[in-house]
């Protein structure tokens, strides 16, 4: 079901009815509220365990970036312990305020504009213990990620010196911590084990100032960041100790060398170095949702098929901030025009259910349908062919799990030239709700020109076109599936009758999708259908 009332939520909301606005809900600790998420969820995601009734709303615009780490520190003591929470918003981030009219207009949430962060601070500051004090005089200076690491544990805000005066005005004046002049590693080592979680990390720039920090307030998370791409001492030292199948929130200096080193150790990895407002949005609870039913699939014995899915769905920051409401994206006038497949983070689900529904709720179906996968490469992005063996069956398990909460039934996978390894890709396939994988190589998305292999009688799909700026063209990808008409295939037994389009959504957009469809449609063989009903064309039709 998609959930479009208030009561559907609140009846399975372990809040209290009768919680009033400043009632502190007493928190559960770390490990109880990790072992209830996997009983529960099967996922290893920490939620607020507090539902708001009142949110005072501040933009991050109007701060300094000192005044806006003290205001997400404060902004994770708070929520974790009243229903009258904090919650930012951004110009760089539009999103947000669509999420916030949800709250609102669905969910019967009142907001409140506060213009001056010190006017938050007074409000609050019978919640706040103390403060540990950094120096972000450099913008690579790692204090401020130990200050929050630190603060986490010590019910504390973190404070800029240069702010520290003002703080004083405000009656905080019990210093609990001084990160200034620590290193990178000086949180792990000193803070590993004295209470912070280790199922979920935080990777992140010290040069930003306030993105994720509320969450690693309320979950107790180490923040770190290694900035030389090749040297993975700390990231080595920070996964071998993590807990089996667990998460590191942020992003890393290199894609490839971090998420290599992130599944070394069996931990997968989320883009999220831009995301606010978690404890906010993690708050409500994570329900089954049904995607809309696919209308109109067609089973044409003479056509050639074609499918487009959107890249990035694995960015959990984009799927927050930028793309419901860009009309580039997810808000184009173009969506709907014609069958396009899309891809959520896993994470939206644990970590911001109502934004995840909104995904769904939206979602075109009629004449044409939006259609939702998982992205790569599961849970988290992780590279399956390096992901640590005794591992991977738990991350199988979850990703088996939340493909029936949420009713997907195909994989996106990332991976460094693995496609043939069925054995591999039939760990995923044995499980009842993977129907079958869409496969990427990293280096070169396309390497493997549409061949389609088969693991346990499910389809293993390669990529065979990218519509990428300077890669290849609209003109071209529309010629390339004409040519491969005009030379026959379009035979719906022939496995070259079917084309996988990836669409890279940082150099596309929908517009750019809906010329091609206008090309290629001028072709009256051609047929473009959901990434669902392509696979389920492939395996009733392809001999294997």
């Amino acid at each position: 079901m998609i959930l479009n009332k208030w009561s559907d939520w609140k009846k399975s909301s372990i809040i209290d009815n009768n919680i009033t606005n400043d009632t502190a809900f007493p928190v559960t600790s770390i490990n109880e509220n990790r072992s209830n998420s996997i009983n529960e969820n099967t996922s290893n995601y920490i939620k607020n365990p507090i539902i708001p009734t009142w949110l005072y709303v501040i933009s991050q615009n109007t701060m300094t970036p000192s005044e806006s780490t003290m205001i997400v520190t404060l902004q994770g003591i708070v929520n974790s312990k009243s229903s009258s929470q904090i919650y930012t918003l951004n110009s760089s981030q539009p999103d947000y305020q669509i999420w916030l009219e949800d709250l609102k207009n669905r969910y019967g949430i009142v907001y409140q504009i506060i213009l001056d962060p010190w006017r938050l601070l007074d409000i609050f500051k019978s919640y706040v213990e103390g403060y540990v004090l950094y120096d972000n005089k450099s913008l690579k200076d790692p204090s401020i990620n130990n200050a929050c690491s630190l603060a986490s544990l010590s019910n504390c805000i973190a404070i800029d010196e240069v702010i520290q005066e003002t703080v004083h005005t405000f009656g905080i004046t019990n210093i609990k911590g001084d990160a200034r002049g620590t290193d990178k590693n000086w949180a792990y080592d000193n803070l590993w084990n004295c209470g912070l979680n280790h199922s979920i990390v935080i990777q992140l720039s010290p040069a930003k100032s306030s993105a994720l920090r509320d969450y690693a307030i309320l979950t107790k998370s180490l923040i770190f960041y290694e900035d030389e791409i090749d040297d993975t001492t700390l990231r080595d030292k920070i996964f071998s100790t993590m807990e089996k199948d667990s998460i590191c929130l942020g992003w890393g200096p290199d894609e490839f060398i971090n998420v290599s080193t992130t599944s070394k150790y069996g931990i997968s990895m989320v883009a999220a170095d831009w995301s606010y407002n978690l404890t906010v949005l993690s708050s409500f609870p994570s329900l089954p949702m049904d995607q809309k039913i696919l209308k109109n699939i067609p089973n044409e014995k003479n056509v050639h098929y074609v499918t487009f899915i959107m890249s990035d769905g694995d960015n959990q920051q984009w799927n927050l901030g930028t793309n419901y409401g860009s009309h580039k994206w997810y808000g184009s006038p173009d969506k709907g025009k014609f069958n396009l497949g899309w891809s959520l983070s896993p994470s939206l689900y644990y970590l911001a259910p109502t934004v995840f529904n909104l995904y769904y709720e939206s979602a075109a179906n009629g004449s044409s349908n939006d259609y939702f996968i998982v992205p790569p490469s599961g849970n988290g992005y992780m590279y399956p062919s390096k992901f640590d063996e005794n591992t991977l069956g738990i991350y199988i398990n979850r990703l088996n799990d939340y493909m029936k909460k949420v009713d997907q039934k195909y994989v996106a996978i990332i991976d460094d030239s693995s496609f043939k390894n069925t054995e591999l890709w039939r760990k995923f396939n044995v499980k009842p709700n993977i129907r079958g994988l869409y496969y990427l190589d990293y280096h070169k998305h396309d390497e493997y020109q549409g061949e389609i292999i088969w693991s346990n009688n499910k389809p293993i799909v390669s990529c065979r076109d990218l519509l990428w700026d300077n890669i290849e063209s609209e003109d071209q990808l529309a010629t390339n599936i004409n040519e491969r008409i005009n030379s026959g295939q379009f035979d719906i037994n022939n496995p070259n009758s079917y084309t996988f389009v990836y669409v890279h959504a940082w150099s596309k957009s929908l517009s750019n999708i809906q010329r091609v469809v206008d090309k290629i449609n001028e072709n009256p063989k051609v047929r473009v259908v959901t990434p669902g009903a392509f696979m389920e064309l492939i395996k009733k039709n392809i001999r294997h």
